[in-house]
């Protein structure tokens, strides 16, 4: 991919909640990907960074199985996203052998990455991360609804 920068997405298809997309966006802003790249079929983590790209107009790499391989096909298809990645960052479950090996791929093709271990959501909705430290009542910043604030048509 020359000299553009492309952000691969690995991780367990457990994962779907909030945090995902949090650790996603949080490497989106660090890194400034011009692409990034994932599995095409995978739920849980691979699923969030496709409809991130999507929902930030950001271009995707995606990479199916190809079963010719048989039961290569998963190793196949996660060496050729790893030919396209500048750098990739691995969301897992801590259990996921898929996940697991796909780090232990990234380190031998020396593919620069960033891992996170997540346990499983107890809940459907909203989990959120462990919150570390209070929260500062003095470093406020409202963001305006859509159509409100100083730019707003609405008069």
């Amino acid at each position: 991919m020359n000299d553009q920068m492309v952000l691969g997405v690995f991780g367990s298809r457990t994962l779907t909640d909030e945090r995902v997309r949090i650790l996603i966006l949080e490497a989106i802003d660090d890194y400034r990907p011009d692409m990034l790249c994932t599995a095409l079929e995978p739920g849980g983590v691979c699923e969030i960074a496709r409809l991130i790209a999507r929902e930030q107009g950001i271009p995707m790499i995606t990479v199916s199985l190809n079963f010719r391989y048989r039961r290569g096909a998963f190793e196949r298809r996660s060496k050729h996203l790893f030919s396209f990645m500048s750098h990739c960052i691995i969301i897992h479950d801590g259990i996921s052998q898929g996940t697991r090996n796909e780090r232990i791929l990234a380190g031998k093709m020396e593919i620069p990455n960033t891992y996170h271990v997540l346990e499983p959501a107890k809940h459907d909705k909203s989990v959120g991360f462990e919150i570390k430290q209070e929260w500062d009542e003095t470093d406020i910043e409202i963001i305006p609804f859509m159509g409100e604030g100083e730019n707003s048509d609405k008069k």
